[in-house]
């Protein structure tokens, strides 16, 4: 009996444990779900009504925000420099921006921070393209590929309860009146013109921030952002035999950070994200949640196939939770140093580091060896050095000297699914936002030196 009992399936014995701890937690859950319910009724009608936003000492991807990031925005279309051309995978995001606030209009100011890569020192203006570079090797000789770093802003009014969507890609004008529920009365003037991305392609990350009219931070989250990355590939033109084309998307939540106090400071003063990082002479404008103290992320190890099928890759994006979106030089020349650990299936702990500037975005195996496929297979994030299909990594920045900046990370992953081992064709993708636990004790800091003023709608 033991030695059968032994041969079954983990899946047998995981369905058998579940099935008895359900039993046992029974009541529990019953009363626990009683009490999430009446908790539950009471923050669903204080924000119906208008009232106090609940405070939640915390950054959470499932929860609205004063100061909300989206770290992972990524376009390159056909009308791009280089252009997509038919038979390649082009690529967008779109984002959902809500006022969950049924009572007030919320006044939004927004940054697309821009973290391409140029060949040379050319910094990308509305009159000015510059070539975009991943390495060193797509420039031309004698020119480098030097990381960039700048802001494009916008601001809009959102009205009462309203949601609005709109591609990163191109320019959205927002309508001045919600029209949710379909024939409702305009209350309150909304509206405002979304700038889309500066460049295409574009990789990057959206920051946006709950003010008054006054361009000042507020003491209330009711912001909401989504994201959804859309891949598809560009139509052949018509023929005898034209090529399917594929589309994949991929959604996450932005990173949603309560306002916790106000400060007596102006606006050119930091936004304090906990509290200010040690040694910073200044005030804050504002308190938010703090930045977690590590990130967790459950994953496939690379080249893993699981019992669904095709072949399992992760990419990993990690933005600093402190920028200096009034000064480009600062933030270009501030960085992270991101420490891994890496559990299997077994509990073995395995390490590596990486830094992290404004904007990383890798595969896991690239995390620790040269970019690109050679010598992924020796990764510690490879299937075949794990021995296990999955695993959870532990991600936390690392002090550094910049004492007016914190050191704090945030992150989203996405899988990819192949059909086969080195493959290029994506099948299916899926994103996902890290966990959090803990938090940065000092914090981390953002600042915000101008505010967009509102673009008269025409």
């Amino acid at each position: 009996m033991c030695q059968d009992r032994s041969q079954r399936s983990g899946r047998e014995r995981s369905d058998e444990m579940v099935t008895a701890n359900a039993k046992r937690s029974a009541t529990r859950s019953r009363c626990i779900g009683v009490v999430a319910a009446l908790v539950l009724i009471g923050w669903s009608a204080g924000a119906s009504a208008g009232g106090p936003t609940p405070l939640i000492n915390f950054a959470a991807s499932d929860l609205t925000g004063g100061y909300v990031v989206v770290p992972k925005v990524v376009v390159h279309t056909a009308d791009g420099t280089p252009p997509v051309f038919p038979g390649e995978v082009g690529t967008d995001t779109f984002l959902q921006m809500s006022n969950t606030n049924e009572a007030e209009a919320i006044t939004v100011d927004c940054w697309w921070v821009n973290a391409n890569s140029h060949c040379g020192t050319c910094v990308p203006t509305p009159d000015v393209e510059c070539e975009v570079c991943n390495t060193n090797a797509d420039c031309p000789v004698g020119l480098s590929c030097v990381q960039g770093w700048t802001v494009t802003d916008f601001q809009v009014i959102l009205t009462p309860g309203q949601p609005i969507g709109f591609p990163a890609s191109v320019e959205t004008l927002i309508p001045p009146c919600s029209t949710v529920p379909a024939g409702s009365p305009c209350q309150t003037p909304g509206g405002g013109l979304i700038r889309g991305v500066p460049e295409d392609p574009f990789r990057g990350e959206l920051k946006c921030v709950q003010v008054d009219d006054d361009d000042n931070p507020v003491l209330r989250s009711d912001l909401k952002i989504e994201a959804s990355i859309v891949r598809t590939t560009v139509p052949l033109p018509a023929g005898p035999a034209p090529a399917p084309g594929v589309t994949t998307v991929a959604g996450y939540n932005g990173i949603g950070f309560a306002t916790i106090s106000l400060g007596a400071g102006d606006s050119t003063d930091p936004l304090c994200l906990g509290s200010l990082p040690q040694g910073n002479p200044d005030v804050c404008a504002a308190n938010y949640a703090p930045c977690p103290g590590e990130l967790k992320l459950d994953h496939f190890f690379d080249g893993a196939r699981p019992e669904f099928g095709g072949v399992v890759t992760t990419d990993l994006t990690l933005v600093p939770c402190s920028e200096d979106l009034g000064d480009p030089d600062v933030s270009a020349n501030f960085e992270v140093v991101a420490q891994f650990l890496v559990y299997n299936e077994f509990e073995q702990r395995f390490s590596t580091s990486t830094k992290v500037e404004c904007y990383r975005a890798t595969t896991l195996t690239d995390i620790d060896t040269l970019r690109g496929p050679a010598g992924d297979q020796f990764s510690i994030f490879a299937v075949g050095v794990e021995g296990t299909l999955t695993g959870q990594t532990r991600i936390r920045g690392v002090k550094g000297a910049n004492g007016r900046l914190g050191y704090g990370l945030l992150g989203v992953a996405c899988e990819n699914y192949r059909p086969f081992q080195g493959s290029p064709d994506i099948v299916a993708t899926t994103a996902f936002n890290l966990h959090h636990s803990g938090f940065r004790a000092p914090g981390d800091a953002v600042y915000i030196t101008s505010f967009p003023q509102p673009t008269p709608t025409p």
